[in-house]
């Protein structure tokens, strides 16, 4: 009796393991993916990025800890333009590589409109506290100060007339982010790191 009831009951499971899956090759993202089909089911075989989780950073003083979580929020708002900016900056590096100064300047003033078009308005809506979250973790990921950067692009006088400007809310293009010097800074620019987004 048992070896009845032992044989109706992996019945199902060996005709299940007769069907087989279909197999096909594609590209998905760039990326060349197998893909299993098994009766309408659909199984996706690719190769992952490696995911780093950590916990939360933990500080000794409530002031510390709410700052913390309070920059976390902010950084989750500018990330994606800190990334967007790099891209940017990193594609402008490319297309002016072997140009003359005045093709370089042309280059960088259709785009500064095409920027200005897009992103004035969200940019504008900034609080200062994220402003400066935005600025250090482009400067962490170009280990410039943007002073420097903005020199670069737009020349030495836009770079003095932001500055100057941005005095008036407290802090000086001309400090480049240096690791250590803020520690909740660190914490989160370390939580929000640019690199595996590029």
């Amino acid at each position: 009796m048992r070896y009845i009831l032992f044989s109706i009951l992996l019945l199902p499971l060996s005709i299940a393991a007769q069907v087989e899956y279909r197999e096909y090759s594609t590209i998905i993202d760039g990326q060349s993916v197998i893909v299993l089909v098994k009766e309408g089911d659909t199984v996706i075989i690719a190769d992952l990025e490696k995911a780093v989780v950590t916990a939360p950073v933990e500080f000794d003083y409530t002031e510390d800890r709410d700052k913390y979580m309070k920059y976390r929020r902010y950084a989750a708002v500018v990330y994606p333009y800190a990334v967007q900016a790099i891209r940017l900056y990193r594609q402008l590096e490319t297309e002016t590589k072997d140009k003359s100064e005045r093709e370089r300047k042309k280059i960088v003033k259709s785009l500064s409109k095409r920027l200005e078009d897009e992103f004035e308005d969200p940019l504008k809506n900034l609080t200062r506290t994220q402003g400066l979250i935005l600025t250090k973790m482009i400067e962490r990921h170009l280990d410039r100060s943007f002073y420097d950067v903005v020199k670069e692009l737009k020349g030495g006088f836009s770079a003095f007339y932001w500055n100057q400007l941005s005095k008036r809310f407290g802090y000086d293009l001309k400090d480049e982010y240096r690791e250590g010097a803020d520690p909740v800074m660190d914490a989160v620019l370390e939580d929000f790191d640019i690199k595996k987004d590029l």
